[in-house]
């Protein structure tokens, strides 16, 4: 199980390393309070779009019970930027693939697929801290991408693409 932890904590690293995405208009926007913000969505949709495709080029996917759990919440966190969204106009020119109906059944799929992976010993508790532990790393993940950082917009399309 920790080959596969390696795996994906490889494949996150060399992305962080390859991918230099701008700080999304639509992030700041949100942040600024300001509607318009001067946001130019056509350029943040292809940003988004571009860092989701580049994740997808890794094939990796989750495989602990952690990493499930962190899909799951990371894809909650993406249902909400969506209900966000400042512009309609932004949500619609994604792709399909980060669509707030692909959210949802991401979401949903994640955790059921967590749970069959616990094994009928595994202590309950533990489950319940992956879980815990996965629900903060999202809203980190989330907090960056909502307040612009630096890398924000790219952590949050590798865990999309990587779920």
């Amino acid at each position: 199980m920790k080959a596969r932890t390696i795996i994906l904590s490889l494949a996150y690293a060399a992305l962080a390393a390859g991918m230099a995405l701008a700080i999304p208009g639509f992030a700041r926007a949100e942040t600024s309070g300001q509607a318009g913000g001067g946001s130019n969505t056509a350029s943040d949709v292809a940003a988004h779009n571009a860092g989701y495709e580049r994740g997808l080029a890794f094939g990796t996917s989750a495989q602990t019970v952690g990493e499930m759990l962190q899909c799951s919440a990371v894809w909650d966190r993406w249902s909400y930027v969506l209900a966000s969204a400042a512009d309609p106009a932004f949500a619609a020119g994604l792709r399909g693939e980060l669509s707030a109906e692909n959210a949802a059944s991401r979401k949903a799929y994640w955790r059921r697929m967590a749970r069959r992976e616990m094994q009928e010993d595994d202590d309950a508790s533990y489950f319940e801290r992956r879980r815990a532990d996965a629900e903060e790393s999202a809203d980190e993940i989330y907090a960056d991408y909502a307040n612009g950082a630096e890398k924000g917009l790219q952590r949050m399309m590798e865990w999309l693409a990587l779920c």
